[in-house]
């Protein structure tokens, strides 16, 4: 009897503890927290879009499309996700050295909060807006830029040219060269070839009308038995005028080789060291160095 009511007592609490224990483990453990996360994070995400930070509405689109979220939530946020992957800018961060080389020893801050410790060519998320980007080396030297990030761009580089922090030479302002910021004169013997062509080409002109005269009056007075002393005038005026000519013409000739050097010379201002401009990768955008 006394093992028998043992037995009993046994099957008992058997019972109750499987009373307890199935139910508990029926009900679904968090259900109405993770719905309310999923609304929560969809909700969150609308608002970030409203606001154009895209990166962060993607992260609460991720967490409002997992398998334990409503069905129409988790479609929607799926659907979103596609169209904010779209809309997230990225750049790409590089930095060069003073003479030009890739250089990875730097770390860079973007709005103060630092986001590399070192350059990878792995591109980082940036929401759109101007943003001020600091590149820092080992030695102190620091470059600031602001970059305005449009909305769906991928990968703009961002380049920080150490470079431009490089000492510049010394610019000289002592009197300039001489010659080079006046026009070149013209030299006096160009002058003096271009009288003597004036005169040679008077000097032609002249003797040849003479010439075309007497030689008129001597076909009309005894052509065509005129004597040797009557043509000698005659011959006389020609040959000056022929040499005449010839003289003009080459007078002529070196007066413009003379004068040619400074006529086609335009003027020329003094040297100096001039800014040189950025490359073409570069953003236009001001760079100062800081302390």
């Amino acid at each position: 009897m006394r093992r028998l009511t043992e037995r009993l007592a046994s099957l008992a609490a058997f019972a109750l503890v499987a009373m307890v224990a199935v139910p508990a483990a029926a009900a679904p453990k968090g259900s109405g927290a993770a719905k309310a996360a999923c609304l929560a994070a969809h909700e969150e995400a609308q608002s970030l879009r409203t606001q154009k930070k895209p990166h962060a509405a993607r992260e609460k689109l991720i967490a409002c499309a997992r398998v334990e979220c409503p069905t129409v939530v988790r479609k929607e946020c799926g659907e979103q996700l596609a169209i904010v992957e779209k809309d997230a800018p990225t750049v790409a961060l590089e930095a060069r050295d003073d003479s030009g080389m890739a250089e990875t020893a730097v770390t860079v801050s973007i709005d103060g909060k630092r986001v590399a410790d070192g350059l990878t060519g792995a591109a980082v998320d940036v929401e759109p807006g101007e943003h001020v980007f600091r590149f820092e080396r080992g030695d102190g030297k620091a470059i600031e830029q602001h970059v305005l990030v449009v909305e769906g761009e991928k990968n703009r580089k961002v380049v920080a040219d150490f470079a431009t922090l490089a000492p510049k030479p010394p610019v000289h302002d002592g009197p300039p060269a001489r010659g080079t910021d006046e026009p070149k004169k013209i030299p006096v013997l160009a002058y003096v070839a271009g009288g003597v062509a004036i005169a040679a080409i008077g000097s032609f002109t002249f003797f040849a009308l003479s010439g075309k005269g007497a030689e008129k009056d001597l076909v009309s007075s005894c052509s065509p038995n005129c004597t040797d002393d009557a043509l000698s005038p005659v011959k006389r005026d020609y040959l000056i005028a022929d040499v005449s000519l010839v003289i003009g013409v080459v007078a002529a000739a070196a007066a413009v080789i003379l004068a040619l050097p400074a006529l086609t010379d335009s003027p020329k201002t003094s040297a100096s060291i001039a800014r040189s401009a950025p490359p073409p990768w570069m953003p236009r955008m001001k760079v100062r160095a800081l302390p």
